[in-house]
């Protein structure tokens, strides 16, 4: 056999054999998958039949448990009503996205069912009502209501379901519902007590007092004698300052019912109405019933000492003390008690120390412990304490503006003006636009020149600011006084009169500034008799430096300058920082031609108020009356570089030209005065003065003319024309040029001689 062929053949063999093989294997898997698929199917089929056993028990069950929660749903309307709103809330959240309506049926049937077990006796804004998942589903439903604009009313409830979901809303604190609701079930029962009181209570957590007034005043319809409502009546109207709260009290003591705290208010009430004697009468009857009540004992040391029992009123607020330590009312009454006594500071620092610890007094205590502190010496407390208050409360501007108001009476006007500009953004009082007003005044009279001009520039931002302060308080008496002060001083003097008149209105009587101000306006309006019987109503609470500062203006203008002279040193005596009573001192002494104390004068106010040009002027003429021409000169040129315009000092430097013999000089600042100012004689006499220098005679007969023609008493003016006319011989005009002479001085001596030989020579 060929070898190939047997290989060919070996291989064929093996190829058989091994699909034979394969074949066997194959047959004995299959065989082995049959015998699984058929137990696989067996177990599957007792799997089912089991399956449909358990199906058939929980049909069953379920079937069972449905049966169940109907049962509950009707025996559990709460149970039931959170199922329907829980049904309505997601009805409501599905139509938002499907674009459906939810029928307000549904949920007027899901609300009321929900707060079925609700009953509409229950006690007002009583705990308890809802279970905590029942609140947070009618808070839900509620919301949904908002927000769809669903009220009250077009829901369209019975008054008996709003009853209940008016104490369901008073619980959840949405008082717009609660209102709305009672308020649907009030028109159906309007006498409805518990309906009224639900009212009542709801006014009363909103803080509206009159509405609640209103609401127990119709309780008080339905029960007229329950004494809760009495008190509760007296004391509201007690606050709301009706005097028919004491007809309440009375009621309450008709009935027999009346404790001590009701003839404690019976006693306030009659305070209040100035029924002093009454109100004492029944704050005893209360403390001879209950000896233990501390207020009752403080209302009893406030009535003495507003009646001035001072001695009463310590040993009453005492007692109240012995009974509550932490009274701080009764520690601030007790230290004004104690702080006019020299002997008893101490104590009456450590009172007020307590007060203003419990925060008790307000304002006032705070700077009476500033005060007592300040007169025991401690002056760096005294500020402290001040600050302290004032960086507790950094936006209380009454506190502000009283520290301000201090710092410039104490005359540190940059301390003030910093108070004020640190003041927090947002706050706005009108004691601050006062007091910023007051500082413009304060910086006018520091800058004055003299002269109308620079006066309405700096007392601009005055009035500005008095202005801010009336539009923010019409009844500022303070603002008043200061806007009368400013128009005065601008020289409107019908509008000052008009705000002085209200200050003096507005302001108490016991404050003197406005009386003050009132006589500086009647002088201004050459009412000697108004401004003296205004100045002697202010003294009658003290002679201040104002009142002598005022008096010795009368004095003035009545021509009686020592008695003038003698109140500005009183005046000056009391406060020497006061800078008006200090220049009008300047004016008398050059009138009685006390140069060098018109130096003096004037250099204490340059140290005070360096900016103060109308001291330099002072200063200056004080000069001039001692012939020290140099000096003169000198302060003359530095008003004018501050003040240009200033055509008096103008004038006097022309003066002072022509005393140092430089009449070329004196001739620019004269004109320039004159162009200023065409009726200001003093210079169109300085002029006829230079012109007679000059040998023009004529020119200088013209300027005293004029000069008269300003002011027709110009002693000097007259007394060179009347020289003129009798050296010219012009003896008829001269005889009258001299009788003008006399007209405005009698005991002019040369032209009572000049005018005799007048009338010898017209003989």
């Amino acid at each position: 056999m060929d070898p190939l062929t047997a290989v060919f053949g070996l291989a064929c063999i093996g190829v058989g054999g091994g699909a034979g093989f394969w074949l066997k294997k194959a047959d004995t898997r299959l065989q082995r998958l049959s015998e699984t698929a058929i137990v696989l199917q067996e177990g599957q089929a007792a799997h089912f039949s089991h399956l449909n056993t358990e199906v058939n028990t929980l049909q069953q069950h379920l079937s069972h448990m449905t049966g169940l929660v109907e049962a509950l749903r009707a025996t559990h309307p709460e149970i039931d009503g959170a199922l329907l709103v829980h049904s309505v809330i997601v009805q409501y959240e599905s139509s938002t996205e499907l674009g459906q309506e939810v029928s307000r049926s549904d949920a007027l049937q899901a609300l009321e069912t929900l707060i079925s077990p609700i009953s509409t006796e229950s006690e007002i804004a009583g705990e308890s009502l809802l279970s905590s998942a029942t609140e947070s589903l009618l808070n839900r439903l509620l919301d949904v209501f908002q927000t769809r604009e669903i009220t009250v009313e077009s829901l369209g409830l019975n008054p008996v379901a709003a009853h209940r979901l008016g104490h369901a809303s008073l619980l959840l604190r949405r008082y717009d519902w609660a209102e709305s609701c009672f308020g649907v079930a009030y028109r159906s029962s309007p006498g409805n007590q518990n309906i009224l009181e639900a009212l009542e209570h709801i006014a009363l957590l909103r803080g509206d007092e009159e509405l609640r007034r209103h609401w127990l005043e119709a309780r008080m319809t339905v029960t007229p004698d329950q004494p809760e409502l009495l008190r509760a009546h007296a004391h509201l109207l007690a606050k709301l300052g009706d005097a028919e709260a004491e007809r309440d009290v009375r009621r309450l003591e008709a009935l027999g019912v009346d404790t001590a705290a009701d003839r404690s208010l019976l006693s306030g009430l009659r305070a209040r109405a100035g029924s002093r004697s009454e109100a004492l009468e029944a704050i005893e009857l209360a403390l001879a019933d209950d000896p233990g009540r501390s207020d009752d004992w403080y209302s009893y040391a406030q009535l003495l000492y507003d009646d001035g029992e001072q001695g009463k009123a310590q040993q009453a607020v005492e007692r109240c003390l012995d009974i509550d330590r932490q009274n701080g009312e009764a520690w601030g009454l007790l230290a004004k008690l104690l702080s006019p006594m020299a002997n008893r500071l101490e104590e009456a620092l450590k009172a007020a120390i307590h007060a203003v610890a419990l925060e008790a007094g307000g304002i006032q205590l705070v700077f009476l412990k500033s005060d007592l502190l300040l007169a025991s010496g401690k002056f760096s407390e005294s500020e402290e304490a001040l600050e302290r208050a004032l960086l507790a409360s950094p936006d209380n501007a009454e506190l502000r503006a009283r520290m301000a108001s201090r710092k410039l009476l104490n005359g540190h006007i940059s301390e003030a003006q910093n108070l004020l500009d640190e003041t927090p953004l947002g706050i706005d009082h009108a004691l601050l636009h006062v007091i910023e007003g007051r500082l413009h005044l304060a910086r006018a009279d520091r800058e004055r020149d003299g002269t109308g001009q620079t006066d309405a520039t700096l007392l601009a931002e005055s009035l500005a600011a008095f202005n801010d302060a009336l539009r923010l308080d019409r009844e500022s008496g303070v603002a008043w006084l200061g806007l009368a002060r400013t128009m005065r001083l601008l020289g409107d003097l019908p509008g000052a009169e008009e705000a002085i008149g209200r200050a003096l209105r507005l302001l108490p009587d016991e404050d003197p500034s406005a009386a003050s101000e009132a006589a500086l306006l009647a002088l201004d309006l050459e009412d000697l008799s108004a401004a003296t019987k205004h100045i002697e109503a202010a003294a009658i609470h003290g002679n201040s430096a104002t009142v002598s500062y005022v008096r010795g203006n009368i004095a003035a203008r009545t021509g009686t300058l020592d008695k003038a002279l003698m109140q500005f040193d009183e005046a000056l005596s009391t406060d020497p920082t006061h800078i008006r009573a200090r220049l009008n001192r300047c004016s008398i002494l050059m009138a009685m031609g006390e140069g060098r104390k018109v130096i003096d004068d004037a250099e204490i106010l340059l140290d005070m108020a360096p900016s103060l040009i109308l001291a330099r002027l002072r200063r200056a003429e004080g000069f001039m009356l001692l012939s020290e021409w140099g000096h003169a000169r000198d302060d003359l040129k530095m008003v004018l570089e501050a003040a240009p315009h200033h055509y008096h000092a103008l004038t006097q430097l022309g003066s002072c030209y022509l005393s140092l013999e430089r009449p070329e000089r004196a001739e620019g600042p004269l004109n320039e005065a004159i162009r200023l100012n065409q009726n200001h004689a003093p210079a169109w006499h300085q002029r006829g003065l230079l012109y007679l220098q000059l040998k023009e005679i004529d020119a200088a007969f013209d300027d005293f003319q004029a000069a008269i023609r300003c002011d027709a008493n110009h002693l000097d003016a007259r007394l060179h024309i009347a020289a003129t006319f009798h050296q010219q011989e012009r003896h008829e005009e001269a005889a009258a040029a001299w009788r003008a002479v006399l007209t405005i001085d009698p005991d002019h001596v040369v032209a009572r001689t000049r005018l005799g030989a007048c009338e010898v020579n017209l003989l």
